[in-house]
């Protein structure tokens, strides 16, 4: 189980690292007005479904993990 623990943690570690490695760089400061107002807001950017294939992953790992817990319970109670 321990080594179950550290390769799930490895591989979240490095796909958060693969993610920021790949963001572009930031966007140089907006210059403040003469009158030193904010500059006005942007919509965002970003998708809406931009992690959806690790949410889906996550998610199909999650319920594999529960089956399997599950039948062992049921199974050693018999």
């Amino acid at each position: 189980m321990k080594i179950k623990t550290v390769f799930f943690v490895l591989f979240l570690t490095l796909l958060n690292l693969s993610s920021i490695i790949a963001a572009p760089a930031a966007e140089p400061p907006v210059p403040m007005s003469v009158n030193n107002d904010p500059p006005p807001l942007n919509p965002p950017t970003s998708d809406i479904n931009q992690n959806i294939m690790l949410l889906l992953v996550c998610a199909l790992i999650f319920g594999i993990h529960t089956i399997y817990k599950y039948n062992l319970k049921r199974k050693a109670s018999i």
